[in-house]
């Protein structure tokens, strides 16, 4: 151990490198971070918006200083809603590798009989299998080599056990001028790796709730009535294909600024007061229309709470039903009364319903006295299952529509 000054000095000069050493590593670590933070933006962009995909996968390309890529669901092709995200490769060798050569993908092999394939994974050519082994192989010298690729560096993002994500790996590759990938680049490749891995899966489950809410939206237009859906606050979230072309002719009821409205003003309050009610229970109103056609029916069912936290007010919370009584021909009476064993005159006041807002109006439109109707709603109710009227009517819209 050095003594004295020339002891100290040179205490002093190992000092001065180390700290010349240190401040070099950390400038390079700053720079790298600065670098991933560079393009992470357009990564988790991608996860939104997946035309995005190409421009985010070059970025992490050039990261790595590699030539082309691919990240890829390795069992699920685009057309099963996999995610291929080819740079700098050839459309042509990708389809002769779907055709031929993923039978000899001699990576791939290597990878399976390792066991290598575990979500944040990083793993190089000289990984898998020895370079002359790998040089010899068929997959390099009739696939690789003609497209300049000599080496890789792979992540394992996905294994497939995760519900509704495939197995996806994301593959960077080299030519011949340039360096083997070591173990700088993995360590660059498991920094991107957990962000690769995040921004999948977002993905996928974005990608899985559209498909979700796309088949739903289907459903919804199929139903003849219009149908809208309100939050808490009695906005409209959502309004079907049928309850669109009604709102629009705007005879008795319209949107305007995510409300629903009526043209009648004592029928606007009470409809604001129906839509925004949080009673459990099926309610129902006639609207008037300025054209004189018969009024439409509103029915208001709850749909049922989902507990959830925070709380998201954006959740529908009631559904609107909308009927309109002079497009009741494509109502299937007979067969919905024929079900239920309704009798030819509970059938007829079943129409009668759904025209005249009350019993009174039902029964002067019959010519029988309200008694009777009321002795035959009670029947058809018994029938039915009914417990209300709202209920019934709420039953007979929803029923197979006659076919056309």
């Amino acid at each position: 151990m050095p003594t004295g000054f020339g002891g100290l000095l040179a205490c002093r000069n190992t000092q001065a490198n180390m700290t010349v050493a240190e401040s070099r590593m950390a400038s390079r670590e700053g720079t790298a971070a600065e670098r991933i933070a560079a393009v992470l933006p357009a990564l988790y962009a991608a996860a939104s918006a997946p035309g995005r995909w190409p421009e985010a996968f070059a970025g992490i390309v050039d990261f790595l200083g590699g030539d082309s890529g691919l990240m890829f669901s390795h069992q699920a092709t685009p057309e099963l809603h996999g995610l291929w995200v080819p740079h700098k490769l050839q459309p042509v060798w990708l389809q002769r590798y779907a055709e031929h050569y993923h039978a000899h993908d001699i990576w791939m092999q290597a990878g399976e009989a390792r066991c290598v394939f575990v979500p944040g994974n990083v793993i190089t050519g000289d990984d898998l299998l020895p370079r002359r082994a790998f040089l010899d192989s068929l997959f390099y010298r009739e696939f690789l080599r003609p497209q300049d690729i000599h080496d890789v560096c792979g992540g394992m993002l996905h294994d497939g056990s995760e519900p509704g994500i495939p197995r996806i790996h994301v593959a960077v590759y080299r030519s011949l001028s340039r360096p083997f990938f070591g173990e700088a680049d993995k360590e660059v490749m498991r920094s991107l790796v957990p962000h690769l891995r995040e921004a999948t899966r977002i993905a996928f489950r974005l990608a899985e709730m559209e498909q979700r809410l796309s088949v739903m939206e289907a459903a919804a237009d199929t139903i003849a009535p219009a149908l809208v859906l309100a939050d808490d606050a009695g906005r409209i979230v959502f309004a079907n294909r049928p309850a669109q072309h009604l709102l629009e002719a705007r005879d008795g009821l319209w949107l305007e600024s995510g409300r629903l409205l009526a043209a009648a003003p004592a029928q606007r309050i009470a409809l604001e007061k129906m839509v925004r009610s949080h009673s459990p229970l099926e309610s129902m109103m006639r609207i008037s229309r300025p054209s004189g056609k018969p009024g439409y029916w509103v029915m208001r069912m709850a749909l049922p709470a989902v507990r959830e936290q925070p709380e998201d007010a954006r959740r529908p919370s009631a559904a609107l039903m909308i009927h309109d009584p002079s497009t009741s021909e494509n109502l299937n009476v007979g067969d919905f009364a024929a079900t239920h064993e309704l009798s030819r005159a509970e059938s007829r006041l079943l129409v009668a319903l759904l025209t005249h807002s009350t019993l009174p109006q039902a029964a002067a439109h019959l010519d029988v006295s309200v008694n009777t109707v009321r002795t035959q709603l009670r029947g058809i109710l018994d029938k039915t299952g009914a417990r209300r009227q709202v209920e019934l009517i709420r039953m007979l819209m929803a029923w197979p529509r006659k076919r056309t």
